[in-house]
C-alpha cells in the first residue's frame, strides 16, 4: 500500500452541525478556487453517510457553473444501477452538478484507463470529500486487497461484497489541496480510532486533513 501519513483535525458535531459546518468549508474553498483560477474541481464521496450532505448542497450551494464532480470511486455496474455511485451521487446532488461518469459499460481496465486519464487532465483535486468504512477502507482501497493499478492515478480492486470497483489511488488522493472525512455514526468508532492512531488501515495512507465526525474519541 502506497504511505501517506496521517495528521488530522477532528471536527465534532451532531450530524445536522457537521453538515453546516462541511458546507461552510466547501462552499469558501470553492469560493477561493473560483476567484483564483475560474473553476472548482472536487472529489466526492459515495456510501450512504454523505447523502444528507449532499441533498444539503442541492438546496444551498449556488456556484454549480463554476464546477465540475468527480467521484472517488465507482462500483463496476451500469451507471443506473442501483449501487452505481454515479447514480446515487446525480440522484442526491441534483442535475445542475456537474459530474464526470466512470464509463462502466466499457471493459473494467479501459473504463479505469479512461478515469485515471480525466484525473491525470484534472492535476489536483482543490477538495476531496473521503468516506471511512467500518473496515478501514476509504474510496475502493480496502484491507489486505490489492488495487491493481491502471495507470499513475486508478486502479481497480474487488470489494469483499464481489464487485469490482474502480477507484482514485493514494498518490493520487493525496495531492488534494483540501481532504476530508466525513464519518458519522456507532459503527464507524473502531475504523476513526484505527485511523486517528495511524494504524495499518487504508484511510490511514491519507496524508491528513480534516475529520467531521458525531463520534466521540
Amino acid at each position: 500500500m502506497e504511505e501517506g501519513g496521517s495528521t488530522f483535525e477532528v471536527v465534532f458535531g451532531t450530524e445536522d452541525q457537521l453538515i453546516e459546518k462541511l458546507y461552510a468549508l466547501f462552499k469558501s474553498r470553492a469560493r477561493e478556487e473560483i476567484e483564483k483560477k475560474g473553476k472548482f474541481v472536487a472529489g466526492l464521496a459515495g456510501g450512504k453517510s454523505p447523502r444528507r450532505f449532499y441533498e444539503y448542497l442541492k438546496e444551498n450551494f449556488d456556484l454549480w457553473d463554476r464546477c465540475f464532480f468527480v467521484p472517488t470511486d465507482e462500483r463496476y455496474v451500469p451507471s443506473d444501477h442501483p449501487e452505481s455511485n454515479y447514480r446515487f451521487l446525480k440522484e442526491s446532488l441534483g442535475d445542475k452538478a456537474n459530474l464526470y461518469r466512470v464509463k462502466t459499460e466499457l471493459p473494467l481496465e479501459e473504463a479505469c484507463r479512461d478515469y485515471d486519464r480525466v484525473l491525470g487532465e484534472i492535476g489536483r483535486l482543490d477538495f476531496i470529500l473521503l468516506g471511512l468504512g467500518a473496515d478501514g477502507h476509504t474510496a475502493s482501497l480496502f484491507p489486505e486487497r490489492t488495487c491493481n493499478p491502471c495507470g499513475d492515478w486508478a486502479c481497480t480492486s474487488l470489494s469483499p461484497d464481489g464487485l469490482y470497483r474502480i477507484s482514485m489511488r493514494i498518490r493520487f488522493i493525496n495531492l488534494s489541496e483540501t481532504i476530508a472525512f466525513f464519518v458519522v455514526g456507532e459503527r464507524k468508532r473502531r475504523a476513526l480510532q484505527q485511523l486517528l492512531r495511524g494504524e495499518n488501515i487504508p484511510a490511514s495512507k491519507v496524508k491528513g486533513g480534516k475529520i467531521f465526525t458525531d463520534i466521540r474519541i
